[in-house]
């Protein structure tokens, strides 16, 4: 989230849980078979609980990326959640402070625990900042070692003109040089499935590095996007996508011509972000807030 916060959609411009379950049944018979809710933070949302029951009976697997701090171990645990990614961008809790400008470390780590605890398939994303937060990457590493967690680094993006992420910008490469210092014997490894990802292995322990930015996975890419305000977007530098919204407000509009729009949204895909990119006509990218990563 911006320091100086944002500027917050009006409920009548998003979808409502209705909405987003109707889509999920026209996804589902489209043949998409897995469904992530990012944010933002899934969790702040109210009734949240209701969405994922009902997404659950949809997809085969409901995944969620979450920073942790409102989580509700005892229901992830009843619907048989899928996957937890969860946002953690340092151990120290000053650090923590500093970056998140929320003093909730201590809450995330216990809820962390809770999930290691109770068996759920839960991942840390650690989000790469050169000199904030990559003198903690060994750390991470040793974490996810000593308690059976895939940690993923992910490099820092700059999405906007002067966002200062270029600034603080460390490649998948460096990442890995920095690893292998003090774990030589760490071997990349194909889980074969389509990923935005590389797989490694240290042992019996797992991580994974993303190259974000420089995006050399893209071109295996097999996600969409659903924003809040119901925008479909076939890329992640898509500078604009297909409005789904209108066309399920509108009682003139079947099921079956949302399908056929979706459909045209993805065969339009473009072959990979580089070539999205291309085509934007500004240098500033739509908010992460609402893309979701």
């Amino acid at each position: 989230m911006p320091a100086e916060g944002i500027n917050f959609s009006e409920r009548a411009e998003l979808l409502t849980y209705e909405e987003i379950v109707r889509l999920a049944h026209v996804f589902r018979s489209l043949g998409v078979n897995k469904v992530r809710l990012t944010g933002g933070e899934p969790f702040v949302r109210k009734d949240i609980d209701q969405l994922l029951r009902s997404l659950s009976e949809i997809f085969p697997a409901v995944h969620i990326t979450t920073n942790a701090t409102r989580l509700d171990v005892p229901l992830l645990k009843e619907i048989g959640i899928s996957g937890l990614n969860i946002s953690l961008d340092s151990l120290n809790r000053d650090k923590f402070f500093m970056i998140t400008r929320r003093d909730e470390s201590i809450k995330v780590m216990a809820n962390i625990y809770e999930c290691i605890e109770q068996k759920l398939p839960i991942k840390i994303n650690m989000v790469v900042m050169r000199g904030v937060n990559d003198m903690e990457i060994l750390d991470f590493v040793d974490f996810g070692i000593k308690h059976g967690v895939e940690v993923r680094f992910i490099e820092a993006m700059p999405f906007n003109e002067g966002d200062g992420n270029r600034d603080v910008f460390i490649s998948a490469i460096d990442m890995l040089e920095l690893i292998q210092t003090k774990h030589p014997q760490a071997f990349q490894y194909d889980d074969l499935k389509p990923s935005s990802a590389i797989h490694y292995k240290v042992g019996d322990a797992r991580f994974d590095i993303i190259p974000a930015y420089s995006r050399s996975l893209c071109g295996t890419c097999n996600r969409i996007r659903l924003t809040p305000k119901g925008e479909l977007l076939n890329c992640l530098y898509s500078q604009s996508g297909t409005e789904l919204r209108d066309l399920l407000r509108n009682e003139n509009v079947s099921d079956l011509e949302i399908t056929e729009v979706i459909q045209q949204s993805v065969f339009h895909k473009l072959k990979n972000g580089f070539e999205a990119e291309k085509e934007m006509t500004s240098n500033v990218f739509r908010s992460m807030t609402t893309i979701g990563g």
